[in-house]
């Protein structure tokens, strides 16, 4: 018995658990996104990002749809500079795009005034969560967060289902958006 706990407590120290990313998230919240947005660098893995920038973070109510509260948050960890709130009346658009034959992402997009705001994490082949601001029809903030899972960005416990032709939440719409976001 004692060698087996010996041998968990040395696996646990040479694999210490993998760090998670800071969130905007309260703690009745959860998450469905959490991403560094900054400079990211080459690797031989990937794009890799600084952590010197901010974080995004998109919160849900409850960890399952229907959502009747979604939140999206912005700035540097611990200082949220901009929230925004889905609301039925007020709801985020969500999409699904095929961007290549083995890639795609899903998108969560909403306009504030005469900005839109793109939140898109990709998938299949591709990896990492992109945020594109429009004014107008001007791209103005293009950011990625890296390709690192659990490092770059992390997905969280909450989920929005894409697939469908109507959105499981009041606060959602699947819809068309206004700009083309294909590389």
């Amino acid at each position: 018995m004692l060698k087996y706990i010996s041998l968990l407590l040395s696996l646990s120290l040479t694999y210490p658990a993998q760090a998670q990313i800071a969130s905007h998230c309260a703690p009745h919240e959860s998450a469905i996104i959490d991403a560094w947005m900054g400079n990211t660098v080459i690797t031989d893995s990937g794009y890799k990002n600084t952590q010197q920038g901010k974080l995004v973070s998109l919160c849900a109510d409850q960890k399952k749809e229907p959502f009747t509260r979604l939140s999206y948050r912005y700035g540097r960890p611990g200082q949220i500079e901009m929230t925004v709130d889905a609301t039925p009346s007020t709801p985020f658009i969500i999409a699904n795009l095929s961007t290549g034959p083995r890639t795609g992402m899903d998108v969560i997009a909403f306009s504030r005034g005469e900005f839109s705001y793109y939140l898109a994490i990709n998938g299949g082949q591709a990896s990492g969560v992109h945020l594109q601001v429009f004014k107008g029809k001007k791209s103005i903030v293009d950011h990625f967060s890296g390709n690192h899972d659990g490092d770059d960005y992390q997905l969280g416990e909450a989920e929005i289902d894409f697939s469908g032709k109507q959105a499981r939440s009041p606060v959602l719409k699947m819809g068309k958006l206004k700009h083309n976001l294909a590389p």
